[in-house]
């Protein structure tokens, strides 16, 4: 017997789209010898370490560039299954698949049998309630959580949900939207590699790219995975093993490397959803629904927190934050790469002083005048209001033009640097108090630490010194000083010490000079 159409319902040949998927890249370079064509950048710090933001501006754009013609000269590589399917091809890869040999739970021997004949001598009609004959227990095999969750899910209630192709073909007949086969074959798939795992048609990033590149689904996430600053997706394979990941070596740098971030990580595509209206922070969005997160216990400052395993099914134990998702990789729950910053003790509330991500700020005085709009002493932050895209196209820490995922340029060097309005910090505090010296006396009089009570503050160091945010400031947390002050860059802090009326600071740039508030703290 011959697949006389391929998995897409559609005749082979004619005209199609061409797209490779995203193993291409990475395979043209192992053959040639050359650098791979996705150039990820990882920094140690999660505020990031490199460039100042003018100059990563133009270093990320080359880098990009190239990226692009180096992908587009790979994708002739892509070696694809000869289609139609020979029997023997599809008994071969069902003997090692999930299914084995059972033919008998979806075909039927002798369609006489069957009070309705079918198309494939199949049991059952050709879509979902086929497969949900068998697949009744939820979250049985770690994402699939059952009928009436992925009815609601994006994918679910999507009548634009269908496989593209062109490879395997795209599928076009009545109904196709939302079926289970627009992204898994009951018989198996395979590739290059070998058998696809979890019968899907695509191995990894390369199944949900070619429909979520902005063309098929409406987010564009090919793009920002492309980009020089990026989440490994498309540059490590078969790390994950599934959604079954649940203890800390899943995720570590040794004593075997498993660290990556495949699109299961973050996301479940039986379970995730679109936002009604975005939720407060720090709750996750519903497009982050159905996966497993990390529930932190916070202790003293400075001391490694505890750690509880939360599983994916369990989407009701509060909080259900975007911040615990990061902590499978970004926290001591598991074996950090050397020098990479532990956002488990760097967010705790009990420090001195924390980016408002688990709980509000410990400056909570003030003024409203030194926000952005839009912000306040009182608001909280997700990770992702930092780190994302920089175009804006899409939502979450996918890729961007800047280090380490950033969505907007920022100078990870206490070197002197011109700031500008569009950089990230401006996102939530007020350039005009912050980085203006000539803006008006009662804009920088919001900060505590500007004229009149320092003659040179915070608008006098950014914007005539050009110091730096980073100079002085910690991005995430410090747990003995307050209002993120960092010790030890050069450029930098040597000493704070702080009073009720206001502070002494000694730095590799002066003397120790004190200063009084503007207001009280």
């Amino acid at each position: 017997m011959l697949e006389s159409a391929g998995v897409g319902g559609t005749p082979i040949g004619g005209a199609a789209r061409t797209t490779a998927p995203c193993d291409a890249v990475r395979d043209e370079a192992a053959r040639s010898g050359a650098a791979p064509a996705r150039v990820v950048f990882r920094t140690s710090e999660g505020a990031g370490r490199g460039h100042g933001a003018p100059a990563a501006r133009v270093w990320a754009l080359a880098a990009l560039a190239l990226a692009i013609v180096l992908l587009t000269a790979a994708r002739s590589s892509w070696k694809r299954m000869p289609l139609p399917r020979t029997a023997a091809q599809i008994t071969r890869i069902m003997t090692n698949g999930p299914h084995g040999d059972d033919c008998s739970s979806c075909h039927t021997m002798h369609a006489g049998d069957e009070a309705i004949a079918r198309e494939h001598a199949l049991l059952g009609p050709n879509d979902n309630t086929l497969c949900d004959g068998c697949h009744t227990t939820a979250w049985a095999g770690g994402s699939y959580a059952g009928t009436d969750l992925y009815d609601g899910s994006a994918h679910g209630t999507s009548a634009t949900m269908m496989w593209p192709g062109p490879y395997p073909p795209a599928r076009a007949e009545v109904g196709a939207a939302r079926k289970c086969l627009n992204c898994h074959d009951p018989h198996g798939w395979e590739d290059k590699y070998g058998p696809i795992p979890f019968l899907a048609i695509g191995r990894e990033e390369s199944l949900c790219l070619t429909c979520h590149d902005g063309a098929h689904a409406r987010s564009d996430i090919r793009t920002d995975m492309g980009k020089p600053f990026a989440h490994p997706g498309s540059t490590l394979r078969s790390r994950h093993t599934g959604p079954a990941e649940s203890v800390p070596s899943d995720f570590a740098i040794s004593p075997v490397n498993r660290r990556h971030a495949e699109c299961e990580d973050c996301h479940n595509p039986h379970v995730a959803r679109t936002d009604d209206v975005a939720p407060p922070a720090p709750e996750a969005s519903k497009a982050l629904l159905g996966v497993s997160r990390v529930a932190v216990l916070n202790g003293a400052p400075g001391i490694r927190p505890g750690y509880v395993f939360v599983a994916a099914s369990d989407t009701a134990t509060a909080p259900v934050a975007e911040y615990q998702l990061c902590f499978k990789c970004h926290s001591s729950w598991t074996t950090q790469p050397s020098g990479q910053t532990d956002m488990g003790m760097a967010l705790n509330p009990a420090n001195a002083s924390h980016h408002p991500v688990e709980a509000q700020g410990a400056n909570p005085g003030i003024s409203p005048a030194a926000f952005a709009a839009g912000w306040s002493a009182g608001s909280l932050v997700r990770c992702g209001d930092c780190h994302g895209s920089e175009s804006g196209a899409s939502q979450g820490p996918h890729g961007s033009l800047y280090p380490t995922i950033l969505a907007r340029p920022y100078s990870a060097s206490p070197l002197p640097h011109t700031t500008t309005e569009d950089e990230l910090c401006f996102r939530c505090h007020a350039f005009s108090v912050y980085a203006d010296p000539n803006a008006p006396p009662a804009a920088q009089s919001a900060s505590r630490f500007n004229a009149p009570g320092a003659a040179r503050g915070h608008a006098g160091h950014v914007g005539e010194s050009r110091v730096p945010c980073y100079a002085c400031h910690d991005s995430h947390g410090s747990p003995a000083l307050r209002h993120l002050i960092v010790r030890g860059r050069n450029p930098g802090v040597l000493s704070y010490t702080e009073t009720p009326a206001g502070g002494t600071c000694a730095s590799t740039c002066h003397d120790p000079k004190s200063y009084s508030v503007n207001y009280a703290r």
